[in-house]
């Protein structure tokens, strides 16, 4: 519906990585381009920067009432293509703006469909529909232009506008003869005339207009319409509303010319609401991150819904996993033993075949080995872990600069890893004992993560205590877990970590990259040879007793590996 196409347009808003157009000579005009996604690691087709991809996500931006955002994303994608590309008025397939393949292809079929439909469709809004005998069409150019006009073989458009006063000229040339329906974005809250072929017509609101009202006129099939309105009184009210508050905080939102009929909130962000005339009271009731809440608004004879965009935030919580490794003199550091736990090698990840469980019918599933793709379903990686085991020498210890050591087995006849997974291969979770309290826990992992599992939660590290309490580290990728046989990309658009660096441990070669050094720029989006292990922390309760620790495996298709850990007593 009309609510829900709204609020995913919005995540793309919020989520979808936009890419700003640059040019020498090219005016400002916030003009940008957007990436299929923000998953990570890099693989072809799942983010890329894909000229067709942008112009079907316009068009779904004028199908989702946001003609404005439509058209800057219509414009921003020819301009980067057929004004700034390798070729004069070409149709690329990938841009310039792609950060692994750059420009590619020319006059591809794909963005010349996309680009054609969202120019009929979206910007000029003309949908036929002849088995039901109508013929609509919902202009979706911005307000402030004067003119506009399109000639196609089914139909002839033009508009002008002169003060006041609109002017559409719309000639059909369809093999059938429809009715006209006709949706229009109100300019001013009151009409003064409308006319059709110079005979006075009526009109109505549309239902569940958002973002502004929308009147909708029916007509008779015409040869040739010359449309007439005429606007008077203010512009429809868009309130004042703070865009960003914490947790519980009070909302306060205002309208001076229009009156707050109802209040529409699927997403359950706002606490006790109050409705006076044109102003809403209430307290913030939601999770961190953007949120949207919708009020009904009257002004004059319109009627419409104006949507409360809400950024909330949460000033406390540090981020676990990420944070800077800081050891004072008056601290005591414990390896734990995990070597009756091991349950493999970390070289045997890419050598099993994980068959189960997996879908029964023809599917684009991950290859046996647990890694690659549709274009390389016989790829996999080299794990070889000899640096590390020649790093821990004969005391079984890895030391970081920073001065905290891992135990690990230098004995290449013995396991070393703790894996979870959903896969059949190992077990889905593995919980040890601990002792004591710790303020911090330091942990050694490795394992797998593909674009499927990006931008959410692949596995836990959950601590428990003996009182019933728990800490938990969630997994994610690509912020606190990375995949084992190479770095991500980050590039501050269409791959970005949002998170720092972690501290590695090359395997083959023992090397330590560091993010306080920028020792680990020069991997940034690379394969490592024999894969590398990832150092993060954990943060404990002090004053609580531990009782163990569990690594859980939550996501399909990745391995989740626990190599060693050292509590700061």
């Amino acid at each position: 519906d009309p609510f829900q196409a709204y609020q995913s347009l919005k995540y793309i808003d919020n989520n979808i990585p936009h890419i700003p157009v640059k040019a020498n000579g090219l005016v400002n005009r916030d003009l940008y381009v957007l990436s299929t996604s923000n998953w990570m690691p890099y693989e072809w087709s799942l983010n890329n920067v894909v000229l067709a991809e942008s112009q079907h996500t316009a068009l779904a931006y004028w199908q989702g009432q946001r003609p404005e955002e439509a058209y800057k994303i219509w414009e921003s994608s020819l301009i980067e293509s057929m004004y700034l590309g390798a070729s004069p008025g070409g149709f690329q397939q990938l841009t310039f703006y792609d950060a692994i393949r750059g420009e590619l292809y020319r006059d591809f079929a794909d963005p010349i469909g996309m680009s054609a439909r969202a120019l009929v469709e979206g910007l000029f809004g003309v949908t036929p529909d002849a088995l039901n005998n109508t013929l609509t069409i919902q202009p979706g150019w911005p307000l402030e232009w004067d003119h506009a006009s399109l000639t196609v073989p089914d139909i002839n458009i033009d508009f002008k506008k002169n003060g006041n006063e609109d002017t559409y000229t719309i000639i059909p040339s369809f093999q059938k003869e429809m009715l006209l329906r006709l949706l229009l974005r109100v300019r001013k809250a009151g009409i003064k005339s409308i006319l059709v072929n110079d005979k006075s017509v009526g009109w109505k609101n549309a239902e569940n207009a958002i973002g502004g009202p929308v009147i909708e006129m029916v007509s008779n099939y015409q040869k040739k319409y010359v449309i007439k309105i005429v606007w008077q009184g203010n512009k429809p009210d868009k309130g004042s509303i703070q865009e960003t508050y914490t947790i519980g905080s009070p909302v306060w939102v205002h309208f001076a010319l229009a009156i707050i009929q109802k209040i529409y909130d699927p997403q359950n962000i706002l606490l006790n609401p109050q409705l006076k005339n044109g102003t809403i009271q209430a307290v913030v009731n939601a999770s961190t991150g953007n949120h949207t809440a919708f009020v009904r608004l009257q002004q004059n004879g319109f009627t419409w819904w104006h949507p409360l965009d809400f950024v909330i935030n949460d000033p406390g919580n540090p981020q676990k996993g990420t944070n800077p490794i800081v050891v004072s003199t008056n601290q005591k550091t414990e390896m734990i033993d995990l070597s009756k736990f091991f349950n493999d090698k970390v070289t045997q990840i890419f050598k099993n075949r994980y068959l189960s469980p997996r879908p029964k019918s023809p599917t684009l599933q991950l290859p046996t080995q647990g890694i690659g793709e549709w274009t390389h379903p016989l790829i996999t990686a080299n794990i070889d872990d000899g640096g590390l085991r020649k790093l821990a020498g004969e005391k079984n210890q890895i030391s970081l600069p920073e001065g905290i050591s891992f135990q690990s087995p230098s004995d290449t006849s013995k396991a070393n890893i703790i894996f979870t997974s959903q896969w059949d291969n190992y077990p889905k979770q593995v919980t040890l004992p601990l002792t004591g309290s710790a303020s911090h826990a330091y942990l050694l992992m490795a394992g797998s993560t593909n674009p499927m599992q990006s931008r959410l939660t692949n596995g836990a590290i959950i601590v428990g205590y003996t009182d019933g309490a728990a800490d938990t580290l969630l997994l994610r990728n690509p912020e606190t877990w990375w995949p084992i046989e190479q770095d991500y990309l980050e590039d501050g658009y269409a791959f970005h970590i949002n998170a720092p660096k972690p501290i590695r441990i090359h395997l083959k070669t023992g090397e330590i990259t560091l993010a306080i050094d920028n020792s680990n720029a020069k991997y940034n989006g690379k394969m490592i040879d024999g894969g590398a292990a990832t150092v993060l922390d954990m943060m404990l309760e002090p004053n609580k007793t531990l009782k163990e620790i569990k690594i859980q495996a939550i996501a399909n298709d990745v391995v989740i590996g626990l190599m060693s850990i050292t509590l700061i007593r």
